[in-house]
């Protein structure tokens, strides 16, 4: 193409414009112009396969397992194709509404649906243009809807697939650990071969980091029980109070209760029936030196069948164990110990059955309630200054809901979501192992040198009371625990003796061993309990195609290919030049000796290209007349219209 002059002017003194046509020429394209459309339109129609492409793919994955990389790659197919497709439909549609308005009127056809057909180019101009030129006609409601396509297309492709997985429900019995089985230290001097696994396991959960003391499961992957009296109001008249696990809760022990039947990959609820030890210090007090505690061999006991006869031991001592640990010069007493004020007299070592069973925690057995006593030696004080702490210890019974969830990791990840006040009957709150003389001095004797250091300096409980947090932290000898608030050393005594306890009936079971633990004991049922459970088990993950998105995609993916397609046909038979649109239209046909004659074969990218150094003016052409006339003409053929004359 030549490059486009200004040049002088024709015998008929119209402006005359170089590589403007001399001659009259017919209207067959050249080679070049075929080319270029011909590229277009393969272009057009190719733009439309990987949509149909990426359909496809979807579904043939529907209802197939996952594969995480072809998922990956379907997931980027559908996030380039919400980007491109309306790109690509507005390109393709639009080049064929002008394709159909130019084939329309080369055939004749009413100015408004050649406005209707050549405006509609988006949704917005299709909705706009029917308004302004008050059309409403099939013709504006099919473009309408044609290009509704477009962003629906696009949308759409984002949501033609996903992925789902199934739940199938079933029942399960799950096993968990009776807290009502005896003790070891009910079982005499015999406890002895497994106090050091006893003291290695409750030793291991002092120790164990913040992060697990606060965790809904202990170390080993047993359930802790909170406290229920820290818990809100009951929900409902059944009784049950909701455990919110993002807040801090007060565990009741720092190993939970062991439970198996939860499978791996499932989500499991259940409801166990458990109790713990609950310990009240309504006396807390510096004293000087330690109160002497009783042992069995100070008093009348007995072992017999009849009903149990309770005694209070002399005012101002208590059954205990004074203990003793190695020094240099002797034997020492341990930094601190354990006692209780009353006892039952006629069996050493007990068992619940001797007592009554009552429904409820607020009733109890004994007229006045049993004293623990606790006392630890404050070595950084005075010679024989210590800790004096007398408390009310209550066995608390409770119906709890757990909900085990499966995740990325091989362990269940399980937590009490709810509990309530046990309904079954059993012993009074006041009722606890502690009133049996064997018991009480066997569990104690242990406890209190468990994690015991060097003579002359607290132990690692006593350190762990101190400071839950870091045990390790705490001073050796500087552990002034009467300084702390009264309910802070009841609920860390309880975590103490409830930790010891529940390791004590069974290291086995809770060390993940439950069912060798079961084996071992002739009669597992006092040993276990048993709950129905629902288990949620999950299939894999499965392609879903959703029917009314992929319905869409489809659909507009087709129109859009046959848009192209139709494209190519119409303006493969269409004769007369692409004038639709273009300013320098406005130059054919035009009068005004602004324009160059002739030109008509030219389609309107030709002659703007042509025209494109042409000044030209909306103006008036009638200046020196009453009223107005505004043509288009050349710039200096015309005056700037003003806003408040007349004009025809």
């Amino acid at each position: 193409m030549k490059t486009t002059t200004i040049g002088g002017s024709d015998a008929e003194g119209r402006t005359s414009i170089t590589a403007w046509p001399s001659q009259p020429r017919t209207l067959q394209r050249s080679i070049g112009s075929h080319t270029i459309r011909a590229t277009f339109d393969v272009f057009a129609v190719l733009a439309s396969i990987p949509f149909l492409v990426l359909a496809g793919i979807a579904i043939n994955r529907h209802n197939k397992e996952v594969n995480d990389d072809d998922w990956k790659r379907i997931q980027r197919g559908m996030s380039a194709a919400v980007t491109a497709f309306p790109i690509l439909f507005a390109a393709v549609t639009g080049r064929m509404t002008r394709a159909v308005a130019t084939w329309r009127l080369e055939r004749g056809a009413p100015l408004g649906t050649l406005e209707q057909l050549f405006w509609s180019n988006t949704i917005m101009s299709a909705i706009t243009t029917q308004i302004f030129m008050k059309s409403f006609n099939l013709l504006g409601l099919g473009m309408i809807a044609l290009w509704a396509l477009s962003p629906l297309g696009g949308q759409s492709s984002l949501h033609i697939i996903d992925t789902d997985r199934d739940a199938r429900i079933s029942s399960v019995n799950v096993t968990y650990l009776s807290s009502q089985f005896p003790s070891e230290f009910t079982t005499g001097s015999d406890t002895q071969s497994g106090v050091s696994q006893l003291n290695a396991i409750y030793l291991s959960s002092l120790l164990s980091p913040q992060s697990s003391k606060e965790s809904t499961m202990d170390i080993w992957g047993n359930v802790k029980i909170p406290a229920i009296s820290g818990l809100g109001p009951p929900l409902n008249s059944s009784g049950w109070r909701e455990v919110d696990n993002h807040t801090s809760l007060t565990y009741t022990s720092l190993l939970g209760v062991p439970a198996q039947g939860s499978e791996a990959g499932s989500n499991t609820t259940f409801q166990i029936e458990t109790s713990y030890f609950d310990i009240d210090c309504y006396d807390l007090q510096r004293k000087v030196g330690l109160i002497p505690l009783l042992g069995t061999s100070n008093l009348t006991l007995s072992q017999n069948d009849k009903p149990p006869i309770i005694n209070k031991t002399v005012d101002g001592t208590f059954l205990g164990t004074n203990g003793s640990e190695g020094c240099s010069v002797g034997p020492c007493s341990p930094s601190w110990s354990l006692g209780i004020n009353q006892y039952v007299t006629n069996h050493l070592w007990g068992s619940y059955g001797l007592f009554p069973n009552i429904s409820g925690n607020d009733k109890t057995y004994f007229t006045d309630k049993p004293i623990l006593l606790f006392q630890s030696r404050y070595w950084s004080g005075e010679r024989y200054d210590s800790t004096l702490a007398y408390c009310h210890i209550n066995q608390v019974y409770v119906e709890v809901f757990i909900t085990c969830i499966s995740t990325d990791s091989p362990t269940l990840q399980c937590a009490v979501t709810a509990m309530r006040d046990s309904l079954r009957p059993h012993p009074a709150r006041d009722v606890t192992p502690f009133i049996f003389p064997g018991l009480i001095t066997n569990f104690a004797k242990n406890l209190v040198v468990a994690g015991s250091g060097h003579a002359g300096t607290n132990t690692l409980t006593e350190r762990y009371i101190n400071n839950t947090a870091n045990p390790l932290a705490a001073d050796i000898k500087d552990n002034p625990l009467f300084k702390l608030p009264k309910q802070v050393l009841s609920e860390r005594l309880t975590q103490v003796i409830n930790t010891y306890y529940l390791g004590s009936i069974s290291t086995m079971a809770i060390t993940g061993n439950m069912s060798a633990a079961s084996d071992e004991q002739r009669d597992p049922g006092p040993f276990v309990r048993f709950a129905n459970g629902t288990q949620v088990a999950w299939e894999p993950y499965r392609y879903v195609v959703n029917p009314g998105w992929m319905t869409v995609f489809v659909v507009s993916s087709v129109v859009m290919l046959i848009a192209a397609m139709y494209t190519a046909v119409i303006m493969h038979i269409t004769n007369i030049p692409d004038i639709l649109g273009y300013v320098s239209t406005l130059t054919r046909d035009n009068e005004n000796s602004a324009f160059p004659h002739g030109g008509t074969m030219l389609d309107g990218l030709e002659r703007s290209q042509l025209l494109k150094d042409m000044p030209v003016r909306l103006g008036d052409v009638r200046a020196g007349e009453a009223n107005g006339y505004l043509a288009l003409t050349g710039s200096g053929l015309a005056q700037r219209a003003e806003r408040d004359r007349l004009y025809e």
